[in-house]
């Protein structure tokens, strides 16, 4: 068994070291050429480089390589590595059996999965992960606490290292590792799991960082505690909710709310209601 692996691995024609360059060259300058054309279409071509140098000897078979990679190209460059390592495969089989991968299934492929890959890494990546992560960390970093930094810099080498990962492990697996990751439906609980999560911890932190506190005092009634009688924290409350609406309902632009909710505020101070 061991002579098998060490066989099949033998037969691969691109070593670790090559595939290690197109990974670098994606982390590190996927996106610094996107441009409306082709997006990161430019960047992806860079990062397929060292693989397709290594793969044809010939100007016309490497040309051609190159321009397949130059289309228009979009995705989350994170989970994006679970098209880029599959697309490295397909390119060293194609290498090896020309008749056998035509240039349409690999743009094809690409094409195909830069959607639901964009989609779900901007749920996981972005919309989940980053975003917690860097409340937190804003968070501590707002009271002094210097171990905010370690984590800031933690949560960064963890994207890298998720990425590298999902890199080899499309790269090891094929293009088929998407299909039957996608038809296994455990993508589906994954993001369902991440809204969840997502939801819950805005909420924690909706508490600890969204304060309002009313200053309006008619004798001996007190808003605030009238208020908190109700619901403690109402108030911040209904400002998350009010936030929400206008985000989601009604469109309005992030900068338009911080500026709203600025001008509410000094006016609220002005007239001694907050």
């Amino acid at each position: 068994m061991k002579k098998e692996k060490t066989d099949m691995k033998d037969e691969n024609m691109l070593t670790k070291e090559d595939l290690n360059k197109c990974y670098i060259r994606l982390s590190l300058w996927g996106e610094t050429s996107l441009n409306f054309e082709r997006m990161q279409g430019i960047g992806f071509c860079n990062a397929m480089i060292p693989a397709l140098k290594k793969l044809y000897t010939t100007k016309e078979d490497l040309s051609e390589a190159l321009k397949r990679h130059l289309q228009f190209f979009n995705t989350e460059l994170m989970f994006g590595n679970l098209i880029f390592g599959p697309t490295i495969a397909l390119e060293e089989e194609k290498a090896e059996n020309p008749d056998k991968i035509p240039d349409e299934l690999i743009t094809s492929f690409k094409t195909g999965t830069m959607g639901p890959v964009a989609a779900i890494g901007d749920t996981i990546h972005w919309g989940t992960a980053w975003t917690l992560g860097m409340a937190l960390i804003a968070s501590m970093a707002a009271k002094g606490n210097m171990i905010s930094i370690a984590i800031m810099l933690a949560l960064f080498a963890a994207f890298e290292v998720t990425a590298y990962l999902l890199f080899r492990l499309g790269y090891k697996t094929g293009r088929m590792s998407f299909t039957k990751i996608m038809k296994s439906g455990k993508l589906d609980e994954l993001l369902d799991s991440a809204n969840i999560l997502g939801m819950f911890m805005m909420g924690v932190l909706s508490s600890n960082l969204v304060s309002l506190t009313p200053k309006l005092k008619i004798g001996k009634f007190v808003l605030k505690n009238m208020l908190d009688g109700i619901l403690p924290g109402l108030l911040p409350l209904l400002v998350v909710f009010g936030v929400y609406y206008l985000i989601k309902k009604k469109q309005v632009s992030t900068a338009k709310i911080v500026i709203l909710l600025i001008a509410i505020g000094i006016a609220g101070s002005a007239i001694g209601l907050f």
